[in-house]
């Protein structure tokens, strides 16, 4: 199906609308055809016979219709606007939802400039294709082929005449549809440039002004600025030349009209009443035709923006749930990995180079706390990643309480897991709706409760307001050690039966560290705990330590098991006390 023809689809249910707006623009496409008849009637029966009597009704009626067509414009304007804003509403918030579902891969290679764009930019655009391509459309192939009936009927040689200049208007318009397209979708994705480049420079803005890197950034926003420039001044040339030609063309058709009927006026074969009323025809003829143009170049940038909104809601979701999905009952927490293996281009043809896991397999009892060790690029995070089936094994698979994870529906799943990640990500509002993202029914004690639990409560409390204070993009506010534990509290408090600590200590000191660990001990009573942490004293009384180095687990043990190998745990954690031992910091 076209752009066009989709974009009509999804016009469909606002039918009741759509028949109200159709409805106002026939009555005002009739009432805008009426002037011109009271004005023939004006000159040749009043002017023309020098007779008053019926100047003051024809008058009146006059007044009377130009009243009708105000308020028909105004009804018209405003169902057709309110149409066109709720259409707006209904498919960005169709084509955020869409996004929400699409997989962490799509994220990863597409920048969340280009995105923001989509969602703005190119949506905003269909919003003038809604509210006066589509309506215009309309009321001018009404008005076009009103006014050619009635031109026949005035004096069809002359109206033959007004026809002239139409093929040439017609060629015309697909030469400017042939050339216009590619550059409005040009101009679509060089803003999509543009809003990528602004919101990289803005998200790095400390790194930026740290490294004084100012003059460079300012260079590249301007160079992708100017080819935003560019591609709008090569549209803009294009339309500068068409309208005016096209406006030329259509003149030349008046002039006949105007040359030959004052002829046929002069030599009596039409009355100059009817010669008035048929210029103000012609007029009413070359208008649609002259905003028909322009409506083209309304849709021409409508498909541009829907050719880039429909590239998203065409994106098929490579983590989906299967059509027989499971709802998960609650967990008791046991994992299972069944000779996973792994790799982030999994769409790419098979090779074991690029794989990052490779014949992964263990197992985690239910309320078992297991560390995954080893150097960075081991496998750690995709493993954490995969068990909240953010990716799917290329082969393999992988259990919770027996249940394979492609069969389980995902809300199900993760509702179930928390996850604090190393890089903490907290949204800019209050304390508070941070951490309810946790749980969003939590009442004031349970949310406290798992503040405190994190030894998140006290720093919260001197907070300028509270619970309710504004921390800011990222938390911004807040210290990194702060940021971290708030990221705990909100795992805490969504109760989950499997709890995943990305590197979740890294960024707290040593006396919070010690606390958290203290709390942690109560926190994972209970519950299946899978722990990645750097620092190796952290994860000593862990059940189970599983060391991977390239993607492959390398032995399996608890601390004192592993450290009597003198494997590869023994050696990262040796290496570490040599490190601490060597930094009094530490």
């Amino acid at each position: 199906m076209t752009v066009l023809g989709r974009l009509f689809r999804y016009l469909t249910p606002y039918w009741k609308q759509l028949i109200l707006t159709a409805a106002l623009l026939i009555l005002l496409t009739v009432l805008q055809l009426l002037p011109p008849l009271f004005q023939k009637q004006i000159v040749d029966e009043v002017i023309g016979t020098r007779d008053l009597g019926r100047l003051g009704g024809l008058v009146a009626g006059l007044v009377g219709v130009y009243a009708l067509i105000q308020v028909a414009n105004s009804g018209d304007l405003y169902v057709r606007h309110a149409l066109g804003e709720r259409f707006i509403l209904d498919l960005r918030v169709r084509l955020y939802a869409y996004l929400q579902r699409l997989s962490l891969s799509f994220f990863e290679r597409t920048s969340t400039g280009e995105l923001m764009s989509r969602v703005t930019n190119d949506v905003n655009a269909l919003e003038h294709f809604v509210t006066h391509g589509v309506s215009f459309i309309a009321i001018d192939l009404m008005r076009l082929i009103g006014t050619a009936i009635i031109l026949l009927f005035l004096e069809w040689r002359l109206a033959l005449l007004v026809l002239i200049p139409v093929p040439i208007l017609a060629f015309g318009m697909r030469w400017f549809n042939t050339r216009i397209r590619s550059v409005y979708r040009r101009v679509r994705a060089r803003l999509g440039d543009i809003n990528a480049r602004l919101q990289d420079n803005l998200a790095g803005i400390h790194v930026i002004q740290a490294f004084g890197q100012e003059d460079v950034a300012l260079e590249r926003f301007t160079v992708e600025s100017r080819r935003y420039y560019e591609a709008k001044v090569q549209g803009i040339r294009y339309w500068s030349l068409f309208f005016p030609g096209m406006y030329f063309i259509a003149s030349l058709g008046s002039v006949l009209v105007l040359g030959v009927g004052a002829v046929m006026v002069v030599r009596g074969q039409l009355s100059l009443g009817s010669m008035v009323a048929f210029l103000s025809y012609v007029v009413s003829f070359y208008d649609p035709i002259r905003r028909l143009t322009e409506i083209d170049n309304i849709f021409q940038e409508a498909i541009a923006a829907g050719e880039r909104i429909f590239e998203l809601l065409d994106e098929v979701p490579e983590i989906e749930d299967a059509p027989d999905a499971v709802a998960l009952p609650r967990l008791r927490g046991e994992v299972r990995f069944h000779n996973v293996h792994f790799r982030y281009d999994a769409a790419s043809a098979d090779s074991t180079a690029t794989e990052v896991l490779h014949d992964v397999e263990f197992q985690i009892a239910p309320g078992e706390v297991v560390a995954l060790v080893g150097p960075s690029g081991a496998g750690k995070t995709s493993i954490a990643s995969l068990l909240c089936r953010f990716y799917d094994p290329i082969r393999g698979h992988i259990t919770v309480d027996g249940y394979d994870l492609r069969q389980v529906q995902i809300r199900s799943l993760r509702r179930q897991i928390a996850v604090v990640l190393q890089d903490t990500f907290l949204f800019n509002t209050t304390v508070r709706e941070n951490l309810l993202y946790g749980k969003p029914d939590a009442g004031e004690e349970e949310m406290i409760a798992a503040a405190k639990a994190a030894y998140a409560h006290e720093f919260i409390m001197a907070l300028p307001q509270g619970y309710d204070t504004e921390i800011g993009e990222r938390g911004v506010k807040l210290s990194g050690g702060q940021k971290q534990r708030l990221a705990l509290a909100r795992a805490i408090l969504a109760d989950p039966r499997i709890l995943i600590l990305d590197e979740a200590t890294s960024s707290v000191d040593a006396e919070a560290e010690y606390l958290i660990q203290q709390a942690l001990e109560e926190v994972l009573k209970g519950r299946t705990a899978l722990v990645i942490a750097h620092r190796l004293s952290t994860i000593r009384n862990a059940d189970k330590i599983i060391a991977l180095e390239g993607g492959r687990i390398i032995e399996i043990g608890d601390h004192r098991e592993l450290l009597s190998r003198g494997g590869l745990y023994s050696q990262l954690y040796r290496r570490q006390l040599e490190l601490v031992a060597g930094d009094p910091a530490e």
